[in-house]
């Protein structure tokens, strides 16, 4: 049975944490590399008390490697500079990373490397798919991305301010933990205590990408030419989500070989730390199969 280690590389002089499954026997098919978003760090994609809504545990089970990475300016390198830079700053130390996978995974590489991405995480893996490095991924799936962020939302982003290393917390409407959840029920309430919460503090430098995305996800998307399924929840209330925005994206990502638009049920804005988690993420391992060349 697989299970989830925790693992560290070097890159480039910065050292990137992550937790990693692998496939029991046989080379694995391809390697999803999971991206959390702002605030928050791979737990998300596996916390061991919910072991049905690990993504890693999933996809190992269906014969993929997952790494769940620590972004850069989280985890083991939240503490260094070199770290904690914009999103292109931070795409530019994944492809480096991508570049050492195969030979530090050896059989359990496979066929090649598919982007799992949430939020924030989204942002930056669309800004991979359409940097000419990108061009060589199997594709990817991205959850949670503000094309347009809600009027509220918006709003208390402009006065945070970006003068410090870290964002402080955002108290304004809108802006608390439950802002990223569904309606009760369809989540632990144990996520929202102190103890329960997978958070980390968000670096000013991605946090100011983020708040500009609106105004330059369109141009990004234009550029990306892997295949993307683009997931909104069905109880989003931290950005603008529902048919319009779905049609926005899908006509955005005209240049893609391949769009899958989808609304997840029973979810808020964190659509893995709901119970429907698991359905989310058999969608994901789905695509991802649809993507491996054929005769993988």
């Amino acid at each position: 049975m697989s299970h989830v280690e925790t693992v560290r590389f070097e890159v480039a002089g910065v050292h990137l944490s992550g937790l990693l499954a692998r496939p029991d026997g046989g080379a694995a098919r391809g390697t999803v590399l999971a991206l959390h978003g702002g605030g928050s760090r791979a737990a998300y994609w596996h916390r061991d008390n919910a072991p049905d809504a690990s993504l890693p545990l999933l996809g190992a089970s269906l014969g993929w490697t997952v790494l769940a990475v620590d972004r850069p300016g989280y985890g083991e390198s939240a503490r260094d500079a070199r770290a904690r830079v914009n999103l292109d700053g931070q795409a530019d130390l994944l492809f480096a990373l991508l570049d050492v996978l195969p030979a530090y995974l050896g059989a359990d590489y496979g066929a090649g490397v598919f982007l799992a991405a949430h939020s924030m995480g989204g942002i930056l893996a669309l800004r991979m798919g359409a940097a000419d490095a990108g061009r060589d991924l199997l594709g990817m799936a991205v959850g949670g991305v503000p094309l347009r962020y809600s009027p509220a939302k918006a709003e208390a982003m402009a006065l945070v301010p970006t003068d410090r290393e870290f964002v402080p917390p955002m108290r304004a409407p809108g802006t608390g933990p439950e802002t990223f959840f569904g309606p009760p029920g369809s989540y632990d309430p144990g996520l929202l205590s102190r103890d329960g919460r997978i958070g980390a503090p968000v670096p000013t430098a991605e946090f100011v990408d983020a708040r500009d995305n609106p105004l330059t996800l369109p141009g990004v998307l234009g550029k990306v030419r892997v295949p993307v399924h683009w997931t909104v929840a069905e109880f989003e209330s931290s950005n603008q989500a529902g048919p319009a925005v779905l049609d926005e994206a899908g006509r955005l990502l005209g240049q893609a070989p391949r769009v899958e638009l989808h609304t997840q049920p029973g979810v808020g804005h964190n659509l893995s730390l709901h119970y429907a988690a698991r359905a989310y993420h058999l969608r994901v391992m789905a695509f991802a199969e649809e993507c491996l060349p054929r005769g993988s």
